[in-house]
């Protein structure tokens, strides 16, 4: 993917105005190639020293330009690994009505060959007063927090917290990962079937843990969202999710969902 030394033409021009800095100049070229495609999403740009040499920059002013871009959401800079064009969305988010179930809501696009969910870590935790208030029980009452995150085959999409009931639900996590599924593994802790009573969606920037974990640049938003599910027989919270969507790679969906089951 090595660039051409083709300043000329590689370079946008000036404006009426008078002279761009080059920074900004190497910016909208950039800008240009990622617009038209000769950048595909989630291709990886050569290191900062290569453009800076190919556009006659020094490494400060290309990084400066990269950096524009970044903000404005077209790249995203992962120390270590590089800088990458900003995917397009992976997969649709389908909302509404009250039976939310992750293989039926969310909808693959383009050549994704599939999507699934790994736990990545569980601890037992006191419930504070927000916990607490959202399962219905009392604050200090034990909970477990599994940590969970969503994949279009291997790019992360999603990533939050299931807060349950401790008393009821020690061993959710070990029952996923024998079922493979958050349905199926509440099965076997009696709830045969669940609606969703609430889900609440905005928009903020990631933390730092979770823009690593979403593989994605601090300046890029997310769609953070709280919702909680009810046992369909008993009426009781079964459990309270706290987590985010990577807002570039998922398109939500608020429609009509009594069909999905």
């Amino acid at each position: 993917m090595k660039m051409k030394r083709q300043h000329d033409h590689q370079l946008a021009p000036q404006s009426a105005g008078g002279i761009d800095p080059l920074w900004r100049r190497i910016e909208q070229s950039l800008r240009s190639a990622i617009v038209e495609g000769r950048h595909a999403p989630g291709s990886k740009l050569p290191p900062d020293r290569q453009i800076a040499s190919d556009y006659g920059a020094s490494r400060v002013t290309a990084r400066r330009a990269l950096a524009a871009l970044e903000q404005d959401g077209l790249l995203r800079i992962e120390h270590g690994n590089g800088t990458f064009v900003s995917d397009e969305a992976l997969v649709h988010y389908r909302l509404g009505g009250n039976r939310v179930r992750f293989n039926q809501n969310l909808v693959v696009v383009g050549e994704v060959e599939k999507v699934h969910r790994r736990v990545l870590g569980t601890r037992e935790a006191k419930a504070g007063r927000d916990v607490a208030h959202h399962l219905g029980i009392v604050p200090g009452e034990p909970v477990l927090e599994l940590q969970m995150a969503a994949y279009a085959d291997e790019l992360p999409i999603s990533l939050g917290v299931r807060h349950c009931a401790a008393k009821r639900f020690r061993g959710l996590a070990e029952a996923f990962e024998r079922k493979g599924s958050i349905t199926r593994a509440l099965q076997e802790f009696g709830v045969v079937d669940y609606r969703r009573a609430s889900t609440e969606i905005t928009a903020r920037l990631p933390s730092p843990e979770e823009a690593r974990l979403l593989c994605q640049p601090r300046v890029q938003p997310v769609l953070a969202y709280m919702a909680t599910d009810i046992e369909v027989a008993t009426g009781d919270v079964i459990s309270y999710y706290v987590g985010c969507f990577a807002s570039h790679r998922v398109t939500i969906t608020i429609g009509d969902m009594a069909d999905a089951g």
